[in-house]
């Protein structure tokens, strides 16, 4: 890893305490609801756990999609639903890429993709806005794929990530050799204005998209999941330091198989030291679980009741509000 910048060294306290919107083990979550998309229909769609399974879930809204994007390439990927601690507001934040787009191909969409990512905002996970498309990169990006965020209490604000590739200032028509894809990020308090963006993690030998992040339970402890673009493998490291101190590989990948991506990890809602790991075999995701996340052995789950064609989302716990708002706007 190379060293990071002196901001990001400085900032190193700013998150050293648990994300507030992160699972609790023993918490008064009552279930679990899955933000994802499908190829044929790139818009977001919702499944809703059969109370705290973490591996039975129904389809909401009659199993169709719930938000449909009207900006940018109007299709989405890699959903990612955020909020605060006070759960007062949420966030839908998606990467604007259409791949069924007449003459798509992969090499174009990292050269002359969307700069912004997809929005939509919520005060009660039912009533949401209009889609908007917030440019969060520097002309010299390539593309902006696979946001999440962290909302940080000391800042009264939203730490959002990404993956991206750049290529130099003069060559404007991204026609030449880019960087590595690497991981970046910024902070804003609204997602409609967003800090200068910057480096979080850039390795000068491997290519990395699809980071997720996972708190352990006690200040500055943290897991982290990160794609290894040149094996198509997801690997783990871990942190006692907070998201911006020091972190330690844990050897090897999490599944020593390929493809893998799209990592979407969460506390278990109900068994203290349970956390599961979804992984998206660029079909559809498949559950893993370990009782060990700092060595651990990621087990296959007990998939009975899962659903099949989950793609690259995110996993969000629901107090009982949330969750019988949710089933009574969307039913399946």
């Amino acid at each position: 890893m190379r060293m990071l910048s002196l901001f990001i060294v400085a900032a190193s306290a700013v998150l050293g305490s648990a994300s507030p919107t992160t699972p609790r083990q023993g918490s008064s979550f009552v279930g679990y609801l899955v933000s994802t998309f499908s190829d044929p229909n790139p818009r977001v769609q919702w499944h809703l756990s059969e109370g705290n399974s973490a591996t039975n879930f129904r389809f909401l809204n009659g199993g169709n999609a719930v938000l449909a994007s009207t900006v940018g390439t109007r299709a989405v990927r890699d959903i990612y639903l955020t909020t605060n601690s006070a759960r007062s507001e949420y966030f839908l934040i998606a990467t604007d890429l259409d791949i069924n787009a007449p003459g798509f191909s992969w090499d174009w969409a990292t050269r002359q993709g969307s700069r912004g990512i997809v929005v939509w905002k919520s005060n009660n996970l039912v009533d949401w806005s209009g889609s908007s498309l917030r440019i969060v990169e520097a002309d010299t990006a390539g593309m902006v794929w696979a946001p999440s965020a962290v909302w940080d209490d000391d800042t009264a604000q939203y730490y959002v990530f990404w993956a991206s590739r750049h290529y130099a200032s003069w060559d404007t028509g991204h026609t030449g050799v880019a960087s590595l894809d690497s991981i970046r990020y910024a902070t804003t308090k609204d997602f409609t204005s967003f800090s200068e963006p910057r480096d979080y993690l850039a390795l000068p030998d491997t290519p990395l998209i699809d980071q997720e992040f996972q708190y352990l339970g006690a200040p500055g402890a943290w897991a982290r999941f990160l794609k290894n673009e040149t094996t198509l493998q997801v690997y783990q490291e871990t942190t006692r330091n907070g998201l911006f101190g020091s972190w330690t590989r844990v050897p090897g990948y999490v599944r020593n198989e390929a493809p893998l991506e799209g990592p979407a990890s969460f506390a278990d809602n109900v068994i203290p030291g349970l956390y599961h790991l979804w992984l998206d075999n660029y079909q559809q995701y498949v559950p893993f679980e370990t009782s060990d996340i700092r060595s651990p052995s990621w087990r296959s789950s007990n998939s009975g009741g899962f659903p099949s064609g989950l793609k690259h989302g995110s996993v969000t716990p629901l107090t009982r509000e949330e969750y019988d708002a949710v089933a009574a706007a969307f039913p399946a």
